[in-house]
């Protein structure tokens, strides 16, 4: 079973999530004085980096040292990110945290079904697809969290990045698996992007709460975020 190409959605999720680092990399809660260097490197970090830490786990040569065009669009919208802040950082939020939220909400079920296809690939199995669509989709953003002191977003209460990831490679894997050739009219690929973009959008837009523990007895408040 081939995944569709258009448009290239791999180029085009690793240039939205290059675009998306250079904005989360400007917040105050990562800024840490980057150069421009440095926000271009973090550019890099939230474009390729799910995808070649995917590859170097499954022990194939990363697809951006195959084709250099990732590094090309991971630059060109790295630097459309600095000339947002620089020359329209009063619409900097409004721009991350909408548009950029939508086109997020339909790329982060791609890169985790590209994942989840590559382990079945390697005949991995059910559970190492999911486990492999979602470091795909996240290992990015804990680069770049983690470059700038910050708590990883997936291990904190936020816009319900690991449920779409986990939700995308368990659709797209149950039923690749249960299609096993027979059904090859079946568009897989599309439900399983459908339904883990509608929870997302639908998700972030109404503010659907997470699973968050309560404090313990005597301990202060649970830290929001």
């Amino acid at each position: 079973m081939t995944l569709p190409s258009f448009p290239n959605v791999d180029l085009f999720s690793a240039g939205i999530n290059a675009l998306n680092g250079v904005l989360v990399a400007r917040n105050p809660s990562h800024n840490r004085g980057y150069t421009v260097a440095g926000l271009l490197i973090m550019a890099f970090f939230g474009g390729i980096g799910g995808g070649v830490t995917r590859d170097v786990l499954l022990n194939d040569i990363p697809s951006p040292i195959k084709d250099p065009v990732y590094f090309l669009v991971c630059l060109l919208m790295g630097l459309l990110g600095l000339a947002i802040y620089r020359y329209a950082d009063s619409r900097e939020e409004r721009f991350r945290t909408r548009t950029l939220a939508f086109f997020k909400s339909f790329t982060l079920p791609w890169f985790a079904i590209l994942g989840a296809r590559k382990a079945l690939d390697h005949d991995l199995g059910f559970w190492a697809a999911i486990v492999i669509g979602l470091i795909s989709t996240t290992a990015g953003g804990v680069f770049i969290d983690l470059f700038s002191g910050v708590t990883p977003e997936i291990v904190s209460p936020c816009e319900h990045i690991v449920t779409t990831a986990v939700l995308a490679s368990s659709v797209y894997t149950l039923l690749a698996m249960l299609e096993k050739g027979r059904l090859s009219f079946f568009p897989v690929t599309l439900i399983a992007v459908l339904v883990a973009f509608l929870f997302r959008v639908f998700a972030v837009r109404d503010h659907w709460p997470q699973i968050v523990p309560l404090a313990a007895p005597g301990a202060g408040p649970v830290a929001r975020v």
